[in-house]
Formats: structure tokens, C-alpha cells, sequence
């Protein structure tokens, strides 16, 4: 058997298999409807289905003719000459269609095997290699400039679960010690969604305990700024009360004694600040007169 197609959906729609590479197709609907194929590979469905869900406001007499022209275009790219007829794209006759789930594997069905097989495990570092392994399988947004509501409705359920993911790598990273690795990851989630308190609140309880407040106080002002300005809101209860704790430990922080200034007005480098002088040895004293 030939190897499978790998069709992508998160990020762009793209179809691939060895050096085949099929970004463009003969129509939007052609790739909205390998998309769909794709994305539920795990069942059938009837062509009258795939007709309303694909021209809705078309007669359903003109819905089947176009899904049955939609349906040989998509099969002269996934099956080429060499390839043998219904290898790829199965019809039950003329009741229904679906991708034969041995010739077709897709990424977002990778990122979500991952998720549940993390979900499952109890050993740490395999949980922190399988959310890794999702999170990297998820290259953007499902399906990017297709706005069926099908395609909506699962790009904002993926969004949510990458959402999580991050968050969930994080806090392993952290009760790991690694911080800059559990920083870098809450930063990923705000990048994913900025107006989602909870990623913020992360990165600010993360810079503060990497010894940096006033970079967590900064997050802070730029979660306030994002929520007034999108919003017209302002911060939680819990992150503000969050802010206040942290502004708190910065107040009671020891000040740094002052750098010595050049004679140009501003401090050197550290790396050119002389070593702190030894306290100072006693004069000499006067040869004792022998004589």
C-alpha cells in the first residue's frame, strides 16, 4: 500500500505525500470539503449532507451535481494515475463519502492522540513529552480563512485545547524547576489569546518568582491596557489582588546600594566597577631611632 496523505489543517490546508505537495485547489469548496472529509475521517457521510453543508442555498439536485464535480477533482489530486480509484476518497455508491482512514492521517488528529495520551499518563516526564509533542503538532489556527460554521466551531474548540496544553506544560516545567521553560510556555498562551486573564496571571506569578516584579507589574499594566482598550474592562478580582501581592514583596525587596557614577554622570558596567576596596591598612609608622 501506498504511503498515506498528510493532510494539515491547523495553520493552512495542505495535503502531502512524499515530494506531492497540493496547497491549492479548484476551488474553495473543493478544499472545504477535503477539509471536512479530512477533519471527520472517522465516519461516513450521506451526500445530501455534504450538499446542504457545502451550498446550502442550492437546489439539492444542483448540490449533488456539485459535490459529485467537487468529489472527481479532489480524486484526480489525492488519487493520480498509479493510484487506484476509491483508494483514497471511498463512496458507498451514491449514499455516501468518506477518506479511507489508512491513506489519510492529518495533524490535528495527531495533537489530539497526544492530548489524550498525556491526559492518561501518571509519569510526569512522559506527560510533559506528550503535551510537548501537541503542542508542537499544532501549527496555527484550524483552518484559516474558512468560516463555515462547522470550521468555526472546531477552530475555537482546538484553540481552547492548544490553550490548555500550554498552560498545563507550563506548570509541569515549573513544578520541574525550570522557570525560564514554564515562562516561555505562559507567554506562548497569552501570544494564543491575549484578553485570557489566566495566561497573564501566569507570567506575572512566574517573573516574580524568577526575581523579577517589576517585569510581572509590566504584564500586569498590559493586561489592564488590552482589557480597557477590547474590552472596556479592567482586571479580575484575583489578578489585581495578585498585582497588589506582588507590589507588596517589591516594596519590602532590599534596595541595591547605589552604583559609583564616571565622570561622565552615569554609572560604569558592572563588568568595569573596580572589586570592593579591603578596609584600609594602618599608615606606617616611623623607623624607631636607634641611636
Amino acid at each position: 500500500m501506498n504511503s498515506p496523505w498528510h493532510i494539515h489543517l491547523l495553520g493552512a490546508l495542505r495535503a502531502r505525500r512524499g515530494e506531492q505537495d497540493i496547497t491549492r485547489f479548484r476551488s474553495q469548496k473543493y478544499g472545504a470539503l477535503l477539509a471536512y472529509l479530512a477533519l471527520f475521517r472517522a465516519r461516513a457521510h450521506p451526500r445530501e449532507e455534504l450538499a446542504d453543508l457545502l451550498w446550502p442555498d442550492a437546489d439539492m439536485d444542483v448540490g449533488r451535481v456539485n459535490l459529485r464535480t467537487a468529489l472527481a477533482s479532489l480524486r484526480r489530486q489525492l488519487e493520480p494515475p498509479g493510484i487506484p480509484s476509491g483508494s483514497v476518497i471511498v463512496a458507498d455508491g451514491h449514499h455516501s463519502v468518506r477518506l479511507d482512514a489508512r491513506a489519510a492521517v492529518t495533524d490535528v488528529a495527531e495533537f489530539e492522540d497526544a492530548l489524550k495520551q498525556a491526559e492518561r499518563s501518571s509519569d510526569p516526564p512522559e506527560q510533559m513529552r506528550l503535551l510537548s509533542r501537541a503542542v508542537q503538532a499544532y501549527a496555527g489556527p484550524l483552518l484559516p480563512g474558512f468560516y463555515e460554521t462547522w470550521a468555526l466551531t472546531e477552530r475555537d474548540r482546538l484553540a481552547e485545547a492548544y490553550l490548555r496544553a500550554l498552560r498545563q506544560l507550563s506548570a509541569c516545567f515549573e513544578q520541574a524547576g525550570d522557570l525560564d521553560q514554564a515562562l516561555d510556555h505562559a507567554r506562548r498562551a497569552v501570544s494564543a489569546d491575549p484578553l485570557r486573564e489566566e495566561s497573564h496571571a501566569d507570567v506575572m506569578r512566574l517573573l516574580a518568582a524568577a526575581g523579577q516584579p517589576q517585569a510581572a507589574l509590566r504584564q500586569y499594566r498590559e493586561l489592564s491596557r488590552l482589557l480597557d482598550e477590547e474590552l472596556a474592562d479592567e482586571p479580575s478580582a484575583e489578578v489585581r489582588k495578585l498585582a497588589a501581592q506582588i507590589e507588596r514583596q517589591q516594596a519590602v525587596r532590599p534596595a541595591a546600594p547605589p552604583a559609583a557614577v564616571t565622570a561622565g554622570g552615569t554609572p560604569p558596567p558592572p563588568s568595569a566597577r573596580p572589586p570592593p576596596a579591603a578596609a584600609a591598612a594602618p599608615p606606617p609608622q616611623p623607623a624607631a631611632d636607634l641611636s
